[in-house]
């Protein structure tokens, strides 16, 4: 074994203690980077009546901010109620959910008192390890003012503090529901009722809460999530090399910091799959460096969400290769809103450095710029509103999956901040467009640096 006193259950446990590339993070040790967010909200919930609003592009950490709050802020006697939006979901099926989930692990640790734990409302009765079905609760669910019963009595019976999660907001289908929630926040607190919300969506589900009830503002407190910054990155990669009793190559850290654009689930993820090259070494290792970041990276890219490989392979697969020369080069830069100029110089240079012919230039360059918005293309790009000529992605998230695409091909893309260069020799037999299936095995990689 190559990581000095590991062997591979080892090597798991630890990655499930330092690293959350599959999950929400809870626990504000963890959260990196948003110390000041969590002091914030932090105060802000306090406040009687107020709750929490959580939004920003996907993939930059919301929910585990939600949850990490609602950790800290929740009394120990109780853990607090999580649940979440999906397009199967209505206004009645969550406030079930909430009592459901209040019920399903009580504080009470004596058996005899554990079968007494009850919660009675209208008939309806949830018992510790029994549930009561979303359509039961939807025939006493008549009215806001019905909801707020209920959700008095989850508060009396589940802890000091409660706190209840409702993680991906956005996804709830029908705007209709999504605004009752507007009106109970409201209720709730004219009626005093203790009981903390705490909402995580993206940036557009903010107006669908609180269109239709104006007067709701003064019940949330609005946060707006953005993207990691670079101390923040860095320092999840270093303190879980830590953890292994590994050194990183400053280098390799800061590739990292680069082609993760940003999305902490992106840094988890290489940094796991790192780790994961380092002990299948053929020799002790005791430092992360280029070799384990090329490997671990095209493994990371194998295992990332078919939603953000579905629009890349629409770009590029089964299609000549200069669609992939052009998809990099929307990633490339420091901005995320580009213009079509910009975007054909960074094209320009990635054929320079591809050896590729430059296919697309001036009208056609322009015209395949606009087939990248096409749902037969990914849906990739989206123009921006009242600027001609400008775009930026879609979905954000995918912008740093381009970049880990273009990095593993050996196309080192520019970050969104001027940084120094780190450059890292990809052998040629690394290169080889598009990474889903197989790894070479026994491949090395070198830091030119150290010639």
């Amino acid at each position: 074994m190559t990581i000095a006193g590991y062997d591979k259950q080892r090597v798991r446990d630890q990655l499930a203690v330092v690293l959350s590339a599959a999950g929400p993070i809870s626990k504000s040790e963890k959260l990196k980077g948003r110390e000041r967010e969590l002091e914030t909200i932090d105060r802000a919930i306090g406040v009687p009546g107020r709750n929490i609003f959580i939004y920003g592009d996907r993939g930059v950490g919301k929910s585990s901010l939600g949850r990490t709050v609602a950790y800290e802020y929740q009394s120990s006697d109780n853990r607090p109620i999580i649940v979440g939006g999906s397009p199967d979901e209505t206004f009645e099926s969550i406030i079930a959910n909430i009592a459901n989930e209040a019920m399903a692990r009580s504080h009470v640790t004596n058996i005899k008192e554990q079968s007494s734990i009850s919660l009675e409302w209208r008939g309806l009765k949830w018992q510790q390890g029994r549930e009561i079905s979303a359509k039961d609760v939807r025939d006493q669910l008549r009215t806001i003012g019905d909801a707020v019963g209920l959700l008095e009595e989850v508060a009396r019976m589940h802890s000091k503090r409660p706190v209840v999660v409702v993680d991906e907001f956005d996804t709830i289908p029908d705007v209709r529901d999504r605004n009752r929630f507007a009106a109970l926040l409201k209720a709730l607190g004219d009626r005093e009722v203790d009981l903390k919300f705490i909402f995580t969506g993206v940036g557009r589900s903010l107006e669908d809460l609180l269109g239709a009830h104006p007067s709701a503002y003064r019940q949330l407190a609005t946060f707006e999530v953005s993207r990691l910054g670079w101390d923040a990155r860095r320092e999840i990669v270093t303190q879980a090399a830590q953890e292994f009793g590994l050194d990183v190559n400053d280098d390799v850290n800061w590739r990292i910091a680069i082609v993760s654009d940003g999305f902490p689930h992106y840094v988890h993820l290489i940094t796991e799959h790192m780790i994961w090259q380092a002990f299948d070494d053929d020799t002790d290792c005791d430092k992360l460096e280029a070799q384990h970041y090329q490997l671990g990276l095209r493994h990371a890219i194998e295992q990332m969400d078919a939603r953000l490989k579905g629009p890349y392979e629409k770009a590029v697969l089964h299609r000549a290769p200069e669609w992939e020369d052009l998809v990099w080069a929307t990633a490339d830069g420091e901005d995320l809103f580009r213009q079509s100029t910009d975007i054909q110089q960074s094209y320009k240079s990635i054929t320079e450095r591809r050896g590729s012919p430059v296919v697309f230039e001036n009208s056609k360059f322009a015209e395949s710029l606009r087939r990248l918005k096409a749902e037969n293309y990914g849906s990739v790009l989206e123009a921006v509103p009242q600027r001609q000529g400008w775009y930026t992605y879609r979905e954000k998230m995918l912008r740093g999956f381009v970049r880990m695409q273009a990095e593993a091909s050996g196309i080192e893309l520019n970050g969104e901040a001027p940084l120094q260069r780190q450059r890292m020799h990809v052998p040629a037999n690394m290169r080889s467009g598009y990474h889903e299936a197989r790894v070479p095995g026994n491949v090395r990689l070198r830091d030119d640096r150290k010639k």
